[in-house]
């Protein structure tokens, strides 16, 4: 456990106005006997750490009390807190357990959490499994393995397995590495005859959280060494949590053994986000900088980079410094951001690439669609078409009109109201609209 931030004689006055609140929320009786017992030990790190009289005690609290407990100490330290309850008797022993584990560095990164992490369809099964080994690792799912492209959210992932374990259990000891930190680590202790020390390090850890495991597919006297590694963990039920570029069945270099092991939990994968996931995230890191970005700015975002996450970053980076330098933040600076990130696959979009693709998307002739025939057939794709001319290309209403053989532009803002309505409700327009939108970028159907 780490040094607190709070003296003793904060955290008694802490609890005294905590006893104060919670005297008005249960029974006299309920008080005397449950409440009033339980010391307040030290606050660490978003933790509390209580201490009761016995197990009866925290079987009584777990079950009725917490929740009260942690809605009050989080009202009196303006602080989200995790609660720890523990038998008196045994404290002494969590913090020195704890002070140990502190003292191990576990190389997570502290911003990569669940709750930074957002769900899609593209990642809603890996994410659950990763959320049920977190609160029950060595149990649920080990070895887990979980595989995708670069940049899809795998190593998040992995972090924030290894940051709600340690948030549950501060004395365990949780190790993140890459298989080149792991193998390079190996190499260096065979240089300088340290394999003891390497293995005691590597087999004594409760949860080994190890990235990128192809590159070890050419190692053989590192693969050998993991193999045991990984049979040492596995055996006392630690966890083991790898991370792949590719299916197992693609590791062709790698032993058969380590393959047929990495298959004994559970596999997982990642795929490339959906249009909708993009936006969601578009949106938490916008708000991370503090960023009010509007929302046919982040559709443009979302609809012209690529599946790699860390590209969507890169932009509201950009859009970020931008704003720091006096820039207004609109479609014109995002095209600036996009050209920086992935300049290979853009192209010049102009009202006549819009209208060409929407026609042949439809399958209509483009006279049709400028044309002032008002078919059901017709109606939609016009509608559309001037939608995405006003949002991807930020044209005026008036000059859409010309556009559209002169359309009046009232007619277009009904347009374009009709169509951004819809899309907020209609699911079936708003995969049609993202089709499209890839279309339009790529200049090839999907």
């Amino acid at each position: 456990m780490v040094a607190s931030s709070y003296t003793d004689e904060q955290l008694c006055a802490v609890w005294t106005k905590c006893l104060e609140e919670l005297k008005n929320e249960v029974s006299s009786a309920e008080f005397e006997s449950f409440i009033k017992p339980i010391v307040l030990e030290d606050i660490v790190d978003n933790t509390a750490y209580f201490t009761v009289p016995g197990e009866f005690y925290l079987d009584q609290i777990e079950k009725k009390y917490h929740a009260i407990i942690k809605r009050i100490i989080m009202d009196c330290t303006k602080n989200y807190l995790t609660l720890q309850f523990y038998d008196k008797e045994k404290f002494p022993k969590v913090r020195e357990s704890a002070l140990k584990a502190s003292n191990f560095d576990s190389h997570l990164n502290k911003q990569y959490t669940f709750d930074s992490f957002i769900v899609g369809n593209s990642n809603r099964m890996a994410c659950a499994a990763a959320v049920a080994i977190a609160d029950s690792p060595g149990n649920a799912y080990n070895p887990f393995f979980i595989y995708g492209q670069s940049g899809l959210g795998k190593t998040h992932l992995m972090h924030a397995i290894g940051n709600k374990i340690l948030e549950n259990d501060p004395t365990k000891k949780v190790l993140y590495v890459t298989s080149e930190t792991f193998t390079n680590e190996f190499v260096d202790a065979i240089t300088h005859k340290t394999n003891e020390e390497f293995r005691n390090k590597y087999r004594n850890i409760d949860v080994l959280l190890i990235d990128d495991i192809q590159f070890l597919s050419k190692m053989e006297r590192t693969q050998e060494e993991f193999f045991y590694t990984f049979n040492a963990l596995y055996e006392a039920k630690h966890q083991i949590v790898i991370s792949c570029d590719s299916p197992i069945s693609k590791l062709e270099v790698l032993e058969d053994r380590l393959r047929t092991r990495f298959a004994w939990g559970l596999i997982a994968d990642v795929q490339a986000p959906d249009y909708e996931t993009k936006v969601a995230i578009l949106n938490r890191k916008a708000e991370e900088k503090a960023l009010e970005v509007e929302n046919e700015v982040l559709d443009y975002i979302a609809s012209y980079t690529g599946d790699n996450i860390r590209e969507l970053e890169g932009v509201i980076n950009h859009l970020s410094i931008a704003l720091h330098q006096g820039q207004e933040i609109n479609i014109n600076l995002a095209k600036e951001a996009l050209k920086h990130i992935s300049d290979d696959s853009l192209h010049e979009i102009s009202e006549g690439v819009i209208i060409d693709s929407v026609s042949r998307y439809f399958g209509i002739s483009v006279e049709d669609l400028l044309s002032k025939k008002r078919t059901k057939e017709l109606v939609l794709p016009r509608q559309i078409a001037m939608y995405l001319c006003r949002t991807l290309l930020d044209m005026s209403f008036p000059n859409i009109g010309k556009a559209f053989n002169g359309k009046d532009h009232s007619t277009v803002m009904y347009a374009v109201e009709q169509v951004s309505g819809q899309v907020e409700t209609n699911p079936e327009l708003r995969k049609t609209m993202d089709e499209l939108k890839k279309y339009i970028n790529s200049g090839v159907l999907r």
